[in-house]
């Protein structure tokens, strides 16, 4: 059985979560939301916190959250997230934050789940995996070579 951790501990795994969850899906306009926290004990007796993604692309939003962001897992123990499909109906993410247990997930209700638009892109020109732009400036802009013109008197 496990050591018991701290309520400050179970405290900060929350924080973490929410603060780069928040800070990922703001940094890209997405409204999806985690607002209402579970604590439970997961199947080891630790500690586990647990939220249903909800709202506009939520499906979409975890798929990005999960490959894209770094979460800074670096204590021992930490474990990176992996998605978890034991539970029907839902998909759920799910890591090890300094012995605590973290899970997002979101129903699988919905056969499609549309991607988040970004401010001032067409949701048309958006790719549905990835959620970037389709078309856009290239890994080099074009530009001339002109040499400096200098006025002659």
């Amino acid at each position: 059985m496990p050591l018991p951790i701290p309520p400050d501990v179970i405290f900060d795994a929350k924080a973490h979560a929410t603060r780069f969850w928040y800070l990922f899906t703001g940094s890209r306009g997405w409204s999806a939301r985690i607002p209402d926290w579970r604590t439970s004990t997961a199947h080891d007796g630790s500690p586990l916190l647990s939220v249903e993604v909800a709202g506009p692309g939520a499906a979409h939003a975890l798929a990005s959250f999960a490959t894209d962001c770094p979460l800074g897992l670096r204590q021992p123990g930490d474990m990176h997230p992996r998605f978890d499909l034991s539970t029907p109906g839902r998909t759920t993410l799910v890591w090890r934050h300094r012995g605590v247990w973290v899970e997002l997930w979101h129903p699988d209700t919905l056969p499609t789940d549309p991607v988040p638009a970004r401010a001032g892109v067409d949701p048309a020109l958006v790719s549905a995996s990835t959620g970037r732009p389709l078309f856009g400036p290239g890994g080099r802009l074009t530009f001339t070579r002109r040499g400096k013109e200098t006025s002659r008197a």
